[in-house]
């Protein structure tokens, strides 16, 4: 017999003994709690249906809905528990607006969760009984969330992938340029002397590893890194700075291919739930790590997410999520676009909430309905009035190319073969019949290949101005340069040239393919 069999038995026996156990007394919310608090839910909804069933008294009915709530609410059961928390809160049961103020985090209704959270507090205080504990946590990650949601971005996401939690980065598929993410417990054991946890990372050549040790003096996991030495060995690992962690446990790190840019998960201040993402750059002058910023919304959420990668090769970003509660212990993977700004999506309220669920991804495909204000927070900018298109090397696309070349993009990431040395491309151009061109190698005629070489190094010119045209524009508004002011008006005016020569070049391609 194997050990799935052995446990589903011994799950089974353990459910059979609960409900002998509370036959002969009455069964209360109070001993229904005492399931919850063993984490034998099934059982404590069973039982609580079944009290209702046989028509609880006025006087228990409200907190039998509300341990019922709570036993769906932990087994994932969001809609269910909400019906039983509203039916507990109608009879004036307190903690149903504490729960029903945590669904509402879960989908991005922070103002409902904040009212919410407020209307348990008072009632508790009227009856003069305790505060749930985490109450201050809640009302801190209510208004991270808050904040989070009002300049929330707009992410192409192009692909979403259900995999087991406990090796869950066993499925992102990056290539060898990318480095390549592992169990922490792929480091050498004579290397560091902490409790490890969570992944590490190695980069592409083997030298710079990072991954997660148990502090002793703060108690919290914290990030280290270690290089490999010419003669093969292994430098002693030294910790990140502390404030990498705010203050929390920090895991699952993952550094840019240029080791500039580090990634990671944490769940101390500044989290909308448990772990957040966060992103901290390093100083160019020193080396030194300067204050991370969290991801934001709708890369993070009221539940946890473990980890960001970046795959520069192929443009495109990863990372894992628990916000949908999934069964069987499994978390959903994410791909997304690298954008080459950061912009803010401008949508009603429900829009931003659909987006942020991610229930379907194709809606992250669609265009805001006006382009995105600028966002100073990280000294970027949003893409002007020319800019707002939809595809992934910033030329228009319309609605159905665009969905044709998100499908067929995902469909290539899929098949990279983590660890591998990937293609070099050229440039990215996607195929009306499904399919890319990476180079002028790639086709045949002596035509298109010309098209396709003026393209390439068409589009370097067109990537290095926009490069340059988005930093003039926060040394502008930074008010380091103002009198470049002409200079980003004649290069704005380029750039808006080049984008048409290169929409002209791809139509052109795409009338020789066709012919």
């Amino acid at each position: 017999m194997n050990c799935k069999n052995k446990s589903n038995i011994r799950a089974i026996a353990l459910a059979a003994v609960a409900l002998i156990c509370f036959e002969g007394r009455s069964v209360t919310a109070d001993s229904i709690r005492e399931l919850i608090e063993s984490g034998d839910y099934a059982t404590a909804i069973q039982l609580a249906e079944e009290a209702l069933a046989e028509g609880g008294g006025d006087k228990s009915a409200g907190q039998l809905y509300q341990v019922l709530g709570e036993a769906q609410y932990h087994s994932g059961m969001r809609k269910e528990s909400s019906l039983a928390f509203q039916e507990a809160k109608d009879r004036g049961v307190a903690d149903a607006s504490l729960y029903l103020g945590r669904l509402a985090m879960l989908d991005y209704r922070f103002d409902e969760a904040q009212t919410l959270f407020g209307r348990y507090a008072e009632m508790q205080r009227k009856a003069k009984r305790p505060l749930d504990v985490d109450l201050a946590y809640d009302q801190a990650d209510v208004a991270e969330g808050k904040r989070q949601f009002e300049r929330m971005q707009d992410v192409v996401v192009i692909d979403a992938v259900q995999v087991p939690r406990e090796d869950f980065f066993r499925h992102l598929r990056l290539p060898l340029s990318a480095g390549r993410v592992v169990a922490s417990s792929e480091i050498p054991a004579d290397v560091g002397i902490g409790e490890r946890g969570g992944t590490a990372f190695i980069s592409e050549s083997g030298e710079l590893m990072m991954w997660s040790e148990l502090n002793d003096s703060t108690g919290m996991m914290q990030l280290v890194e270690a290089t490999r030495l010419m003669d093969g060995s292994i430098s002693a690992p030294h910790g990140a700075p502390d404030f990498l962690g705010q203050e929390g446990d920090v895991i699952n790190p993952f550094l840019s291919a240029d080791g500039t840019t580090l990634y990671y998960a944490a769940n101390g201040e500044n989290s909308v739930g448990g772990y957040d993402l966060f992103i901290a750059t390093r100083d160019p002058q020193t080396g030194d790590y300067l204050q991370p910023v969290n991801a934001g919304i709708p890369f993070n959420s009221s539940a946890d997410e473990y980890i960001m990668a970046i795959d520069e090769e192929n443009g495109v970003g990863w990372w894992a999520t628990d916000r949908h509660y999934l069964p069987d212990g499994k978390i959903t993977l994410y791909v997304y676009v690298l954008p080459e700004e950061r912009r803010l999506l401008q949508a009603n309220d429900e829009e931003k909430r659909l987006r942020a669920r991610l229930d379907d991804i194709r809606l992250t495909w669609t265009l805001p309905d006006s382009d995105s204000e600028e966002d100073d927070d990280d000294g970027t900018e949003s893409l002007d009035d020319n800019d707002s298109d939809d595809d992934v090397r910033g030329l228009r696309m319309n609605p159905s190319e665009s969905a044709k070349h998100y499908t067929a993009l995902a469909a290539e990431i899929r098949k990279i073969e983590p660890g591998q040395k990937p293609r070099r491309h050229d440039c990215v151009i996607p195929l009306p019949g499904g399919g890319y061109i990476y180079s002028a190698d790639d086709v045949k005629s002596a035509d298109q290949k010309k098209i396709i070489e003026e393209y390439i190094v068409a589009e370097r010119q067109y990537r290095a101005d926009k490069e340059r045209l988005a930093e003039m524009r926060r040394d502008y508004a930074r008010q380091t340069s103002r009198s470049a002011s002409g200079e980003i008006a004649r290069l704005e005016n380029e750039v808006e040239h080049q984008r048409d020569s290169l929409t002209a070049l791809l139509s052109a391609f795409y009338r020789s393919w066709r012919r």
